[in-house]
């Protein structure tokens, strides 16, 4: 009796014992959410064709998304684009974070582009998190032919207009949730400036500004219906040029009207207020790096830009030194040429039959 007791008696103890580092392994496993441990993630938009004084406009209507980032976040209305108000040295700069004088894009040709030498942002994250998870959504076609490479990114993915962009967006940050970077391109208001001129009197281009800042307020949305518990994104809106400038439908040759547009940042550790410490387009990889606490590059694929929406003391970023595009197609002028070359024709030939009937 008195064995069978104490057995009895060991085997108690050994299945507390037991219990015990089971239930301690499994408070080990799954620690308490520790106040401030959040995991950075990034969102940029880049609007195609915004001038910064009407973005600013935009901004001061009610439930603008723009609106509340500058209510938020870092602004600028007043944001350089660099040497030339065109697509493709616009896009390759805000994407690359260095100027055109080192990727080498002066025009939408890409002709002598040196972007194969030049790392974008997502080949950055590659090569210092391959973890991470990346995605691009966009129109127009460079950006996806030209800038970026697939090699770099988990999704890539080009549409025929904005609606299926923001769409996809928003399936996205609804569905994915282990998305770590997303690039959104919006083209619209680009399209709309050719077609009615870039101007804060034209209501079509006002309209399609407006729309475009509808259509973030909605990716904004998708991202704050995720659990945000353990997440800390920073957003980047800001546009590859303005226009107007010199001509009304064109965003090139490129004047100070043209090269003008803005930038919003919020999220993370940025300094709410406006930015006047020269904000420009390469900064933007900057920015994203610095939130994500991925060391700046250095040496030879060292970024032009600088962290501007955290540090308001930053230093004017590099001026750049590029060489002037040998020919830009401008798809107004050469249809106004047309028009004019046809007429001429047409006159022509009017004058020469007039004088047969006479003779």
């Amino acid at each position: 009796m008195r064995k069978r007791g104490l057995s009895s008696l060991v085997v108690v103890i050994l299945l507390c014992t037991l219990f015990s580092h089971v239930a301690e392994g499994e408070v080990q496993q799954d620690p308490p959410p520790v106040d401030g441990e959040t995991e950075p993630k990034l969102l940029i938009i880049g609007i195609d064709g915004v001038r910064g004084d009407v973005a600013e406009s935009v901004a001061q209507r009610n439930n603008s998304a723009f609106g509340r980032i500058k209510e938020e976040g870092a602004w600028s209305f007043n944001t350089s684009i660099g040497p030339y108000a065109i697509s493709g040295p616009g896009w390759a700069s805000m994407l690359t974070g260095v100027w055109c004088d080192r990727h080498g894009v002066v025009d939408n040709t890409f002709k002598d582009s040196r972007l194969s030498s030049v790392p974008d942002l997502f080949e950055h994250l590659k090569s210092s998190d391959p973890s991470l998870r990346t995605a691009a959504v966009y129109w127009w076609e460079p950006i996806g032919e030209d800038i970026l490479s697939e090699d770099s990114l988990d999704v890539m993915e080009r549409f025929e207009n904005d609606e299926l962009v923001r769409n996809r967006a928003v399936e996205l940050l609804n569905s994915d949730s282990e998305l770590d970077v997303l690039f959104v391109s919006i083209d619209n208001p680009d399209a709309v400036g050719h077609g009615h001129g870039f101007s804060p009197e034209e209501p079509n281009y006002v309209a399609a500004v407006e729309e475009a800042d509808d259509m973030v307020a909605e990716i904004i949305y998708a991202l704050e219906e995720r659990n945000l518990s353990n997440e800390n994104w920073l957003t980047i809106i800001t546009s590859d040029h303005g226009g107007g400038g010199k001509w009304l439908h064109s965003h090139h040759p490129s004047d100070s009207v043209d090269r003008n547009t803005f930038m919003l940042v919020t999220g993370g550790d940025t300094v709410a207020g406006e930015m006047t410490n020269d904000p420009v387009v390469v900064d933007v990889v900057a920015n994203a790096l610095t939130h994500l606490d991925i060391p700046l590059p250095e040496g030879d694929i060292a970024l032009d830009g600088r962290a501007s929406a955290f540090d308001p003391d930053a230093p004017p970023a590099r001026e750049p030194v590029c060489s002037k595009p040998a020919f830009y197609y401008r798809a107004d002028l050469m249809i106004g040429l047309g028009i004019s070359v046809l007429a001429l024709a047409v006159a022509s030939i009017f004058i020469v039959r007039k004088k047969r009937q006479r003779t």
